[in-house]
């Protein structure tokens, strides 16, 4: 079948109303683009917040684990602090030179030795969030007294906004080294 300029023409003309009635729905049904609270959130500040209480869980095994968690997660924060440190020295020192120098080549296994840090803490969180779908489906299933999930997401919430801040840092170092 060929399709000639009449026919599109005829096609555009019935198929116009319906394309303008998409164009006329209601806003109200439609998602919002405006930012989200939990895009609005300081992250920084949160990663700077001090983690849930353990003392306050009932359950040993829980406060065991979020213990052991949060102590691993405080000292992968503290490695990735000292690899900072070497990063953003070497990462100053690489600015405004040539790509592929030296000094950039330093700066870029500075950089690459973040990842290592920032890897265990991404392990930790993975951990948190296996460790509360299995709490939530422990309450729900009545095998152990509903709460300590609260403070599993607490600490959850803490160990995301150090590895935000951690990808903030790292992307930082990454951009002023592009120019």
């Amino acid at each position: 079948m060929k399709v000639t300029p009449a026919k599109l023409v005829r096609s555009l003309v019935l198929a116009w109303p319906m394309l303008l009635a998409g164009c006329l729905q209601p806003m109200a049904e439609l998602p919002s683009l405006e930012r989200r609270e939990v895009e609005l959130r300081d992250r920084a500040a949160e990663a700077k917040a001090p983690p849930p209480p353990i003392e306050s869980i009932a359950d040993p095994a829980l406060a065991r684990d979020l213990t052991a968690m949060l102590a691993r997660a405080d000292k992968a924060e503290a490695d990735f602090a000292v690899a900072r440190s070497a990063a953003q020295q070497a990462a100053g020192a690489a600015r405004g030179k040539e790509v592929g120098s030296e000094s950039w080549s330093v700066a870029q296994t500075r950089i690459s030795a973040l990842d290592a840090p920032r890897r265990e803490l991404a392990q930790i969180l993975g951990d948190l969030e296996e460790l509360y779908v299995a709490r939530l489906q422990k309450e729900a299933a009545g095998e152990v007294k509903p709460g300590g999930s609260d403070q599993i997401e607490q600490a959850r919430q803490h160990v995301l906004a150090l590895l935000e801040s951690q990808d903030q840092v790292i992307g930082n170092l990454k951009a002023s080294l592009a120019s």
